[in-house]
């Protein structure tokens, strides 16, 4: 029987053919032969074969130039805007947003989406919009692991930081270019991934394991090849969060992080982004952050010329499309406002501004940017800069294409979900041992305490009788955490091996209580990989750096010694983990019974 605390777990072209001619016009009736006159004789055969009628031609890509000079000045500033709006069909107050501004881009977020099906019906109906003229961006953060915005149907990866743990860079083409082509069949033409941010700090509250490493090389490495795979899939491809996020100990939701690098160190970082570019990188989201050793001010790099303008533009000699991260964040919205900072962005370099909340700051945006047009504050030859660019992509991407039925698209979908399988098991770390513990026996009286509750079902496929306790992901009171622990003691006293799955350093004391039952335990770090350095206790310590269900399987196959533990470490945990570390004893004791 499993004890169980229900709470839920909170996470931060196709060518048309051209219609063949219409017969000419015959103008009056045929003129009349006269009765006297004989009739005439008819024609000689023809010996020689008929002219083969020529093909029909295709329609080109539509040209962007002219495609430009045919927008109004309202027209060209919708383009410049990516927007969100909630709900999970298209009313009346979205079709005045998207058709009424004519919009260049819809983000979807996890409130706009029920199932697969839902959402690509959703996408189609947004796309029918503007059937008449440009056809949207339709975006998603779609990243995999704890940012995932569909997690029904499609291929679900278990993160970046798993992904790199494999070391294997063509699991990284593959799972950019799968993930891609489910994206398009559910309508998806754009995604705001790969994270090419490298997480140094491991303090960082907002990007972790949405990195693939704390490694230049690393990331640029597996970065490079899921933009590859997802730009073969012919989904735009926006990475970010350009110049990296990874640095900093703060969350731009809430306040401006602050880089300390100078520019020598900055130039480390954006190795990343270069290697996306090289190999045809669509388009670069900014991060609200500053860097004042490089700029000299603190103005946060969305808005700096000198990051947008000097150096990714000019030095970098990037010319693919530039879009804001979200202009309502706090560290943007409390001290420029929305409008103000929409302005200073595309007057820095950006050429697309994202606001997918409040009614009121689309509003807001779509006005500063038309008086900043016609006060000339922003040059209307930077207005037709930008634009020209997101047309360009559009047409790359095979936007102005017709789409096959939906009901045609989905019976692919999903049909490279084992993949996700695939990269999970070959990331499983193993970071400490004990003889005699690992790999667990399945005679074994087993109990399991998480925040996960995937990794029960896992554990419990394979043995039924253990029992389980589920906590809360976060929990605030004092008087329900000495709860929590009391009741982890309880269920340890009874087993022979506990095995203890956390997420978060607030599940760290349920791995003391554990101990203190005088059990062996069984650490599963789902998060962050650094709490793998936080458990002296524990007598096993493994890593799968995500929670989804691929990877909570792979950690229980690894745990019962069903599989190796392939993985190396993505991040250095100094000073006893560097960076690469990683043991495979079940993994060795598996090939060598394979010969």
């Amino acid at each position: 029987m499993s004890l169980r605390i229900a709470v839920p777990l909170v996470l931060l072209a196709c060518a048309h053919s051209q219609p063949p001619a219409a017969s000419a016009p015959t103008h009056g009736p045929p003129a009349e032969v006269p009765a006297e006159q004989p009739a005439p004789a008819p024609a000689p055969q023809r010996t020689e074969p008929e002219p083969k009628p020529e093909p029909l031609k295709k329609k080109g890509p539509p040209d962007v130039q002219a495609l430009l000079a045919g927008l109004t000045l309202e027209a060209k500033v919708g383009q410049m805007m990516m927007v969100g709006f909630g709900g999970t069909v298209v009313d009346a107050p979205v079709e005045a947003l998207v058709k009424g501004k004519q919009v260049g881009g819809v983000c979807m977020f996890k409130r706009n989406i029920a199932d697969s099906e839902q959402v690509g019906r959703l996408n189609d109906a947004v796309r029918a919009l503007l059937a008449d003229t440009i056809p949207p961006f339709i975006a998603v953060d779609q990243e995999g692991g704890n940012v995932t915005r569909i997690d029904e149907g499609m291929l679900v990866l278990p993160g970046n930081m798993a992904l790199a743990a494999t070391r294997d860079q063509s699991l990284a083409y593959e799972a950019g270019k799968a993930q891609g082509e489910d994206l398009w069949r559910l309508g998806f033409n754009m995604n705001l991934a790969p994270v090419l941010d490298v997480n140094i700090n491991p303090k960082n509250p907002v990007i972790g394991i949405r990195s693939f490493g704390d490694s230049p090389k690393l990331v640029a490495d597996f970065g490079a090849d899921f933009v590859r795979g997802q730009q073969d899939a012919n989904v735009a491809t926006i990475a970010k969060h350009f110049p990296g996020h990874g640095s900093v100990d703060s969350d731009s939701h809430k306040v401006l992080p602050v880089l300390t690098e100078n520019e020598a160190q900055l130039v480390k970082v954006l190795e990343p982004f270069e290697a996306a570019m090289k190999v045809g990188l669509d388009g670069m989201m900014t991060a609200h952050v500053a860097a004042p050793r490089v700029t000299g001010d603190d103005v946060p790099a969305t808005m700096s010329a000198r990051i947008l303008n000097d150096i990714l533009r000019r030095r970098m000699k990037f010319d693919g499309l530039v879009l804001t991260d979200e202009l309502e964040m706090q560290a943007i919205a409390d001290r420029f406002g929305v409008g103000r900072a929409a302005v200073m962005a595309v007057k820095a370099g950006a050429d697309m501004v994202l606001i997918p909340w409040r009614v009121e700051k689309k509003a807001e945006v779509h006005a500063a940017l038309l008086d900043a047009v016609k006060s000339g504050e922003l040059p209307m030859a930077r207005v037709d800069e930008a634009v020209r660019r997101i047309l360009l992509l559009k047409v790359r991407r095979g936007l102005f294409d017709e789409m096959p039925p939906l009901a045609e698209r989905l019976k692919e979908l999903g049909k490279k979900r084992a993949l996700a399988d695939e990269i999970a098991r070959g990331a499983v770390t193993l970071l400490r041992t004990t003889p005699g513990v690992f790999p667990v026996s399945k005679d074994k009286r087993i109990a399991v305490v998480t925040a996960e509750p995937s990794l029960v079902t896992a554990i419990q496929s394979r043995v039924p009788q253990a029992p389980a306790l589920v906590v809360p992901p976060f929990v605030a009171s004092k008087e329900k955490r000495e709860e929590l622990k009391r009741l982890t003691y309880q269920l340890a006293q009874g087993a022979d091996v506990v095995i203890v799955g956390i997420v978060n350093t607030r599940q760290l004391e349920l791995v003391t209580m554990a101990h203190l039952a005088g059990k062996p335990v069984v650490v599963v770090v789902m998060g962050l990989p650094y709490l793998g350095a936080q458990v002296p206790e524990a007598k096993v310590v493994l890593e799968v750096y995500s929670f989804r269900d691929s990877a909570t399987n792979a950690a229980a196959a690894a745990v019962f010694g069903e599989a190796g533990t392939p993985g190396k470490l993505p991040v250095a945990l100094l000073p006893r983990y560097p960076f690469g570390f990683g043991l495979d004893p079940v993994g060795e004791k598996l090939a060598g019974d394979r010969h």
